[in-house]
């Protein structure tokens, strides 16, 4: 059966089309065939109720970060919206700034687990990966996240080395009947296209299109 994925990318910061590139040159290592779409934020209620394969979010949670009345677009009905969704067997990907400006204490940070708390002006920053089936490491240019944990019940398969210091950057775990996962890399097109970021993304997205089992696992359970 061929997958339907659906993306929500770009925001004041980040350009929504060179991840949008990034995502199809991801998709298209994959195996199988997949169905892709890219939405603008304010679709993603309607997106949801379609109950895709996956939902990858890359976009910070402020609409007008430079403005002194900041707006926001996660709503609590939006988070329980989410939520629901993989809990009852979707899969979430939070790409760089979909962990970025969200409530700690919303069910969407509660859910994803990691979040966003600074980062210092882009410099070169090594990835090493230590999952079985892709060990990985690759220096690029990007901006360096420091991540936080709302607990520790999650597999963190990626950390980030820099000048700055150390950081989580990617994390995954089941979710009810549903996975989500947390990937950092990568700010730049040039980040975003480095072959070895490529491939590893490309493994994670399998994991998350892998079949869900119909047994309902328990809430937080490691991936």
């Amino acid at each position: 059966m061929v997958k339907t994925i659906i993306s929500i990318t770009g925001d004041y910061y980040h350009e929504g089309t060179d991840t949008d590139q990034y995502l199809q040159r991801v998709l298209s290592l994959l195996d199988e065939p997949v169905i892709y779409e890219n939405i603008p934020i304010d679709a993603l209620a309607e997106a949801l109720s379609k109950n895709p394969d996956l939902m990858i979010l890359s976009v910070e949670n402020q609409r007008t970060p430079r403005q002194t009345d900041i707006s926001e677009w996660l709503t609590p009905e939006i988070s329980d919206l989410i939520t629901t969704y993989v809990d009852h067997g979707g899969s979430w990907l939070a790409l760089h700034s979909g962990m970025s400006n969200y409530p700690i204490d919303s069910g969407y940070i509660q859910m994803l687990k990691g979040y966003f708390i600074q980062h210092p002006e882009a410099m070169p920053v090594t990835y090493k990966c230590d999952l079985a089936e892709s060990p990985n490491q690759f220096v690029i240019q990007d901006e360096h996240y420091q991540v936080g944990l709302v607990d520790d019940y999650t597999h963190i398969f990626l950390r980030s080395f820099s000048d700055a210091g150390e950081s989580v950057a990617g994390w995954r775990h089941f979710y009810g009947s549903g996975k989500v996962a947390g990937y950092v890399p990568a700010h730049d097109i040039e980040g975003m296209l480095d072959e070895q970021n490529l491939n590893l993304l490309k493994t994670v997205v399998d994991w998350l299109l892998k079949h869900q089992s119909s047994v309902r696992w328990k809430h937080y359970l490691k991936g």
